[in-house]
């Protein structure tokens, strides 16, 4: 029986935010860096994978790559308004995390429990002051690491922090990332997380295996 968990973040712990409201913090971003909306939009998902390990910098380096690969040179207070945007909207996602009553039960019965995500600078930006910190043993975040999922090292710097072995884990994620086959790689018992709340997934996983609907079925499997 798994005696720890590692659980992925974005669709699975809190939302990854609407098209609508990504677009819109796009929109603002590009008005204060001086650059078009379709453009950024369309270098920002081209940059994803450079973003999510760390590659770029800090989040005022990152915008002053891409406006300039965009022609523009926006001032610091330019940046800086850009990127408190995208500070805030991703401080909001973790606002709106479902996952406190199961971290909080898990917490309670103390098993340990580790974040392996795929992320950008942002993330390790807001999330001291979030609502999950508190809860982890373990963190390994792509853009502080440089390693992402399913690349086997991003899930044994979690477990070997934790001090537990992959065998000995569940890890519980939404599919992005083709993270569930990576994490079953390593001898994980794995979950799919499903949930109205997911959304879109980057690099989406085929492993079909079994599911849980409600976060709070992870302690029906310890």
């Amino acid at each position: 029986m798994p005696r720890a968990v590692l659980f992925d973040m974005f669709g699975t712990l809190l939302p990854g935010g609407s098209r609508a409201e990504r677009d819109a913090v796009t929109g603002a971003m590009a008005a204060d860096l001086g650059v078009g909306v379709a453009d950024l939009a369309a270098l920002w998902a081209a940059t994803y994978d450079d973003r999510a390990r760390g590659l770029l910098g800090d989040l005022d380096d990152t915008l002053a790559f891409l406006s300039g690969r965009l022609g523009a040179d926006p001032t610091p207070d330019a940046r800086a308004r850009a990127a408190a945007r995208r500070l805030e909207f991703t401080a909001s996602l973790h606002r709106r995390t479902w996952a406190l009553p199961a971290l909080t039960a898990l917490a309670d019965v103390g098993v340990p429990i580790g974040l392996v995500s795929d992320c950008t600078i942002e993330t390790p930006m807001v999330w001291d002051a979030g609502p999950l910190a508190g809860f982890f043993g373990a963190v390994s975040m792509s853009c502080v690491t440089g390693i992402r999922k399913p690349e086997p090292e991003a899930y044994l710097r979690a477990t070997g922090d934790l001090g537990v072995d992959p065998g000995e884990c569940l890890f519980v994620g939404d599919g992005g990332s083709h993270e569930l086959s990576g994490a079953a790689a390593l001898g994980m018992t794995v979950r799919r997380y499903t949930s109205p709340h997911s959304g879109d997934r980057v690099d989406p996983d085929t492993w079909d295996g079994p599911q849980i609907d409600n976060l709070l079925g992870v302690l029906d499997l310890l």
